[in-house]
């Protein structure tokens, strides 16, 4: 069973600071932040150079931004959590980590925790820039709506972590694991829920792609530009909720039985 002692959390917490070590160390970090620093620079000042008044308004200009948002959040699961766990038993330094007094459900913990914080830190940075921005437009959001947004895509990139680390602790290749996270994320999801459309007649609310949608109902004109005026935001933050709770039990359930190859 999952259960935390009061020993644990401190150990948690050493673990994920290990973890986000390890992520600066190896320039992942660096990586990803170098392709949002270019996504933001080259959304908001390359109309600029060619076009007279390309941001003529608030709404165009985060749809601009917003549009990019779920790949980026494919891309930082892709980029940091696919390789959470994997890169333990390919290395073999998970040799070392459960031959010491340490949970494995510890060792789980702290290390999708320190994942998740360098994703979000990156993500956090990316909204002040676009808010910032944005002040300089007429009509910007409320500081309240910008926060549920943000609040919204950082749900988001809960749910995509775990479903990545369902596929870190299935492959045995770091590669592979990105690449399944990938494919499955950016690919698959979309098939299945284009099949389902198709024979209902209705979007699938209840996948993981459609949900994603969430983060850019909480600014309404923006939501409307994307055509997700009717989006119920109850339903796709229940979605991400149920998607990230049964990834990260399924992915916790795995690890703690996973054994080393040789």
């Amino acid at each position: 069973m999952m259960y935390i002692e009061t020993d644990d959390i401190r150990q948690i917490s050493v673990i994920a600071k290990n973890e986000i070590r390890k992520s600066l160390r190896g320039r992942k970090f660096l990586a990803y932040a170098v392709i949002i620093a270019m996504i933001f620079l080259l959304i908001t000042f390359l109309p600029l150079a060619l076009m007279d008044d390309p941001w003529n308004s608030m709404t165009s200009f985060l749809v601009a931004h917003f549009s990019f948002a779920t790949i980026l959040v494919i891309l930082a699961a892709t980029i940091f959590a696919s390789s959470t766990y994997v890169s333990e038993f390919e290395e073999r330094t998970a040799l070392i980590l459960f031959t010491r007094p340490v949970k494995r459900t510890t060792i789980y913990l702290g290390k999708f925790m320190g994942c998740f914080i360098m994703e979000a830190v990156v993500f956090i940075g990316y909204y002040v820039a676009v808010c910032s921005a944005s002040l300089f437009l007429n009509d910007s959001p409320s500081a309240g709506q910008y926060l549920a947004s943000l609040g919204g895509i950082l749900l988001c990139l809960l749910a995509a972590s775990a479903l990545a680390a369902v596929f870190s602790v299935i492959m045995r290749k770091a590669g592979m694991a990105a690449i399944m996270t990938f494919v499955t994320m950016l690919i698959l999801l979309s098939i299945v829920s284009g099949a389902i459309s198709i024979a209902t007649h209705e979007m699938p609310w209840y996948m993981l792609d459609q949900a994603m949608n969430v983060a850019f109902v909480f600014i309404p004109d923006v939501a409307k530009n994307l055509g997700l005026g009717d989006f119920d935001q109850m339903k796709g933050i229940l979605t991400l909720a149920v998607w990230g709770a049964a990834s990260m039990f399924m992915s916790w359930l795995l690890f703690t039985r996973k054994e080393m190859q040789s």
